[in-house]
């Protein structure tokens, strides 16, 4: 039986709680050849969750491990131990990708106590995870079901103690499977007990959702009065965003004993982005950029097109002013000076790709405008210019010169916005008969 209550609820707080570590925690139940209770704590968290810092060696970071076994409250084991991850680029530092372990114990009776702290090693994170250990009965027949979304063939003794049957069943603990990722989840239980049946036993596995029955698939299989191990493959490609529910019969037809197991697995789909204004990202960037300094744009490179949908996402939540609406007002403004500039400043490049538009899209429209032409004493040709004037809320002055006489106008002067620079050319393009004044 699993510990759904739990699960939710560490999921529930690692969202709430910036300071606690998103780690997931899954706990199977095994019989092992004593009929004794063995206990597999599997847990996983993003790599992208924990601190690295650079050393001689790559980017490393350390998820300590402290745990105590305790029996009516005497602490019958206490250990501890540090997970290590060390990389040699930044790439996967960044990554959602999941780092997976696992803790065992085996235990001959129930009311122990398995209390678990994982930390952050380079940051003071942390999040406890405790459960009461409750074995099962010696004549239990079928074990807890374990879930999985990727199975790998591997006769190896690499990550031994995720192997099933000469395979990585890498588990998976919040039993979350996303659309367009995977469409086919994994199961593994055991069978057997002291007193193992023989003959041929029927399988029966549902899934239910909302009480219906949406599926059953049964089989039959020799049993050789060994323990048993099962793996089952399950299409989930055809069932919709939810929850269900996914039940193991396994019955005696000699006996007529049948022996259940019931578990949950959730489907979902693919986060979209919500505040994609461009077909491609690179726009999307672009304009992140009129805002972001360079020291907050240098990943995007390195990071996959779901990390920059994230990224993405991340800046125009960060800018909500609206937290209960799907979309934040501040895009919204953004989305129409985009519009704006792509109907009055395109010329060879959409509006909102010029300097006026970025300045615009910035800025919003200037509280003056002066427009131009540029003195005669000057060694270039009379070309028209504007002068954009921020004052209500800010001290911005922008100056555009239209350079090709084709109203593609190009900044030569900025005060105030330390995003933007002057040309040095500036009294050149302009002449020395140019009234500097008018930026004032």
């Amino acid at each position: 039986m699993k510990y759904i209550m739990l699960l939710l609820l560490l999921m529930s707080f690692s969202v709430l709680f910036s300071d606690q570590l998103p780690v997931v925690v899954d706990l199977n139940r095994f019989l092992d050849s004593s009929s004794n209770t063995n206990f597999e704590i599997n847990y996983q968290l993003p790599y992208n969750s924990l601190s690295f810092v650079q050393t001689d060696t790559g980017f490393e970071a350390g998820l300590d491990v402290e745990y105590v076994l305790s029996k009516d409250g005497q602490i019958v084991d206490l250990g501890d131990f540090s997970n290590k991850l060390i990389f040699p680029n930044q790439e996967l530092t960044r990554s959602g990708k999941l780092f997976r372990d696992k803790l065992a114990v085996t235990l001959p009776t129930s009311t122990y106590t398995m209390q678990i702290t994982f930390s952050d090693k380079n940051t003071s994170r942390n999040v406890s995870w405790s459960k009461d250990l409750i074995i099962f009965p010696k004549d239990t027949f079928l074990s807890d079901l374990e879930f999985s979304s990727n199975i790998i063939i591997d006769s190896t003794n690499f990550m031994e103690k995720f192997h099933r049957n000469n395979k990585l069943f890498f588990v998976n603990c919040n039993h979350i499977y996303t659309k367009d990722e995977t469409d086919t989840l994994y199961i593994y239980y055991e069978l057997g007990n002291a007193q193992y049946p023989v003959g041929t036993l029927q399988e029966k596995i549902t899934i239910v959702k909302d009480e219906d029955t949406l599926s059953v698939e049964t089989m039959e299989f020799a049993c050789n009065g060994r323990k048993k191990s099962r793996s089952k493959k399950i299409n989930i490609s055809d069932l919709i965003d939810g929850y269900y529910n996914l039940i193991v019969e396994v019955i005696d037809p000699i006996s007529d004993v049948v022996n259940k197991m019931e578990d949950y697995f959730t489907i979902t789909s693919k986060k979209k982005s919500n505040y994609r204004l461009f077909v491609h990202l690179e726009d999307e960037i672009k304009l992140l950029k009129y805002f972001l300094p360079s020291a907050k744009t240098k990943i995007w490179n390195e990071l996959t097109d779901d990390g920059k949908l994230k990224f993405i996402d991340k800046f125009w939540e960060v800018n909500n002013t609206s937290p209960s609406s799907k979309k934040t007002e501040y895009f919204e403004l953004i989305k129409k000076r985009i519009k704006y500039c792509n109907e009055h400043y395109s010329h060879f490049n959409d509006g909102w790709n010029t300097d006026r538009g970025r300045i615009y899209i910035k800025h919003g429209n200037p509280d003056d405008i002066i427009n131009g032409d540029t003195g005669f004493v000057t060694k270039y040709a009379q070309k028209k210019y504007e002068i954009w004037k921020y004052r209500v809320n800010s001290n911005f002055t922008y100056l555009f010169l239209d350079f090709q006489t084709n109203k593609n106008f190009k900044m030569i002067y900025s005060e105030n916005d330390p995003q933007e620079t002057s040309s040095p050319q500036i009294e050149a393009y302009l002449g020395e008969d140019f009234d500097m004044n008018l930026l004032d």
